[in-house]
């Protein structure tokens, strides 16, 4: 089955409707730090793989996963970025706190992403064990190309 859309199919939509004005902020968790690093040099690798200009992406750390949304919320209202990556890894334990983080961080971003009609891509990963996140760190460049065709698609419904 073909993909709706390859990689290759959004790399052709956005040498119509990139724009190197576009700022891209990333929000991501600081927990976790080796693999966190691999999630974001993959999502930073992949925006400037796309054309975006290194000085059009912005890093923004956070202590934990659930501390996404608010920076997140705080350059939404700014009108600091065009759009947002949210990164993070939740390993869950013997309680189901991590569920809770999970939730509320994801519903956190789609609130934002919606009343600030921003793109806000969610790659915080929720796995059972940290191997497990360790397999899915190409999601930072997953993020990424996500984020560029949401708003490729925004920039087209506004011309």
């Amino acid at each position: 089955m073909k993909k709706l859309h390859s990689e290759e199919d959004i790399q052709e939509m956005l040498d119509h409707s990139l724009r190197p004005s576009w700022r891209i902020g990333i929000v991501y968790s600081t927990f976790y730090k080796e693999e966190m690093k691999a999630m974001v040099d993959g999502a930073v690798r992949k925006l400037l793989q796309m054309g975006m200009k290194e000085e059009r992406i912005s890093l923004y750390p956070v202590s934990g996963s659930y501390e996404i949304p608010l920076i997140g919320a705080a350059l939404a209202k700014k009108k600091s970025v065009d759009a947002l990556i949210g990164l993070g890894i939740i390993v869950e334990g013997e309680t189901h706190h991590a569920r809770l983080v999970a939730e509320t961080t994801a519903q956190g971003m789609m609130d934002i992403q919606t009343t600030f009609a921003l793109p806000f891509a969610n790659e915080v990963i929720y796995v059972n064990a940290l191997k497990l996140a360790q397999e899915r760190l190409d999601k930072g460049a997953v993020a990424a190309l996500c984020t560029l065709h949401s708003l490729a698609t925004l920039s087209g419904m506004q011309s």
